[in-house]
Parts: structure tokens; sequence; C-alpha cells
């Protein structure tokens, strides 16, 4: 099966020492080089002497040998310089080939985990529900964004007095006829002083924009008759974001886009946000709203369910009205299934207090 990525990642490119590497090769020749030469020399000197004077000759081993007094330095420096190159180089290699395996096990994990149906993950085992529940408050909230920019002109005058006062004696006698000598002293203060305005002519403009299809759920529910109970719940978008940002966490986890494993999840946020994000915010709102506008005796009961967040308060993962369909809210659950599906260093949930408590049933 064909990789999903190649190449050396940038984290493996860190790892290696190329420097080190290619002086520790230019080291090595020209020391092989000169070593060589050294001991060619040498022998070829020595076999005339010893042609001379009926001497043994010089061999050229023993010549080349004999170089390295001087020359084994060299030798010493570009052999540490290329094992610290070519450790490095392997070290390097072998962090690539791990993170490219890893990236394909990653890579098959989340086309299996896009599989998944995503009404799984807006219930968690530890949601409390409510039953026979009756809007009495509906509000929408939308998200905005306000953008802004300063523009401005400075002027500046400046102005600058000095003032020097200076003292200067000189002194001479003549010595001989044809010499003469002459001292001086000469002394000088200076003083001066700068002052200036500035003057700064700013304007300020800004304009906020409000997304009418990115609107938060906040409705207060009458339950059992005597008791109230507060559900809010995220915009589609914020839900969006949130998603994104925790795929992205899980990517720097792997080391983000300096490796295979971290680019290849951080690829699959957008793919992951938009399968998985809810689509009924607006519309739940839009129903709710339509309901709380009947007389208090015609309203449908609404069944909820969420992570609660306070004392009859709870973030809700989905509600239903009357007998029709559920609608999605909130993903609750896609932090501990995307950490599953991804191993020991994927996400976890850390929905509401962190502690689980037990469901509420009413209206039964």
């Amino acid at each position: 099966m064909a990789s999903v990525v190649s190449g050396m990642s940038a984290a493996a490119q860190s790892q290696r020492k190329r420097g080190f590497l290619i002086w520790g090769v230019v080291i090595l020749l020209i020391w092989l080089a000169c070593s060589l030469g050294f001991a060619a020399m040498i022998s070829s000197v020595g076999s005339d002497v010893a042609a001379q004077s009926g001497t043994a000759p010089i061999g050229f081993a023993s010549a080349f040998i004999s170089g390295q007094f001087f020359g084994g330095i060299f030798f010493i420096v570009g052999a540490v310089f290329f094992l610290i190159g070519l450790t490095a180089e392997i070290r390097a290699r072998s962090f690539n080939r791990r993170d490219i395996a890893e990236a394909n096990e990653l890579h098959h994990k989340l086309v299996a985990f896009a599989q998944t149906p995503r009404s799984q993950f807006y219930s968690t085992p530890g949601d409390t529900v409510i039953r026979n529940a009756k809007i009495i408050e509906i509000e929408r909230h939308f998200d905005q964004q306000t953008v802004g920019a300063i523009t401005g002109v400075l002027e500046t005058s400046m102005r600058m007095f000095a003032t020097s006062f200076g003292i200067s004696s000189n002194h001479g006698r003549a010595l001989d006829y044809d010499r003469f000598r002459s001292t001086g002293v000469n002394s000088s203060v200076t003083s001066g002083s700068m002052s200036g305005t500035t003057i700064a002519n700013l304007s300020l403009s800004q304009s906020t924009r409000a997304n009418l299809m990115g609107d938060a759920l906040f409705a207060v529910f009458e339950i059992n008759g005597n008791d109230t109970f507060r559900v809010v719940s995220m915009s589609g978008p914020g839900v969006r974001d949130w998603v994104a940002e925790m795929i992205m966490a899980v990517s720097n986890s792997y080391g983000g886009q300096s490796t295979h494993a971290g680019g290849v999840i951080a690829a699959w946020v957008p793919t992951l946000s938009a399968r998985f994000a809810p689509e009924d915010v607006s519309y739940a709102t839009d129903r709710l709203k339509a309901l709380v506008a009947r007389p208090y005796g015609e309203r449908e009961a609404v069944t909820f369910a969420g992570t609660t967040i306070g004392r009859n308060a709870m973030i809700a993962t989905h509600l239903s009205i009357g007998e029709s369909g559920r609608l999605e809210l909130l993903p609750a659950d896609f932090p501990s299934a995307f950490g599953a599906a991804l191993g020991d260093r994927g996400a976890s949930s850390t929905l509401g207090s962190g502690t689980e408590k037990p469901s509420v049933e009413s209206g039964r």
C-alpha cells in the first residue's frame, strides 16, 4: 500500500548535521591527499639516498606511517566530524522512517474514524436527561466579529538653543637667536537645550458584524410544574472551531506540522470538523422561539440531555420537541472517541465539572 507521505520531515531534517559530515569528508580527503603525497616524496628521496649510501630504502608504507606524526591530528579531527555527521544522519533517517510509518497508521485510523455515525458523539454515558419540560424563555446570541483600524498623523516641531564660552592664553619666549618656545592654554564650555511639541491626530474606525447563522442557544424550561432548568448550547461555528482546535492540539502532541504524523492529523481538520459539527443549533432555536410564542397550555413537551454545569443548568448535547426527531447540538463525546481512535496521545474530554452525575428523569 502506497504511503500517504514522502520525503524527510522538518523534525527529521533538524536532527541532521550535514555540516559536520561534509567537513569531516573534506578534512579526511585533504589528510589522505597530503599523507599520500608526503609518503611518495619521502620514499622517492629515501630511495635516492639509499642508492647513494648503500643503505636500505624507506618504504612507502613506512613513509606514510611516519607522516602521521604531523598529519594524524587532521585524521582525528576529520574522523570525529565525519562520525558525528554520520551518526546524526542515521538517527534522522531512522526517525523519519518511524514518522512515516506512524503517519500512515494514523491516516488509516482517521479514515475509519471518519466513517463513524455522527449521532454516536451527541450523547455520553453520564448525560443528564430531562423529559416533559415546557419552554418558558428563549434567547439567541449571535457570534460577532469586530474589525477596527487606527489611523493618524504625528506632527513634531523642535527648537534648540546653545551657548559656548571659551578662553585661550598663549605665552612664548626666545631661547636664542634661532629657537623659540611657546606654551598655551585653551578652555571652553558649551551648554544647550532642546524643546519641542508633538501633535497626534488619530482616528478610530470599527465595524461589528454578526453571523446570522451562528446563534447560540439559551433557554429556560419548567419541569415538574414547580422547578426550572437552564439549557445553553454553543453555536454551530463555535463548535466547529472547538473541534478544529482539539484536533490541532492532538496534532501538536505528535509534533505538529514539523512531523509527518502531526501533518497528517492537521490535514484532517476541515474534514472532521465539517463532518461532526452540529447542523441543528439554529433550527432548534427557531423551533423553540415558535414554541414559546404559543399559549403555555399548547406548548409541546421538550426532552433534552447534556452535561450539567451547575444547579439545574446544563450544556445540551441534543433535544427533541414532542414526537419529532432528535436535534443535535454538541458532540460532547467527540474528544474521548477521537482519543480512543488514535491511541495514548489522543484527546480527552474535559466537559462539565469532570465528575459523573446520575441521570435525572422527570415527568414520567
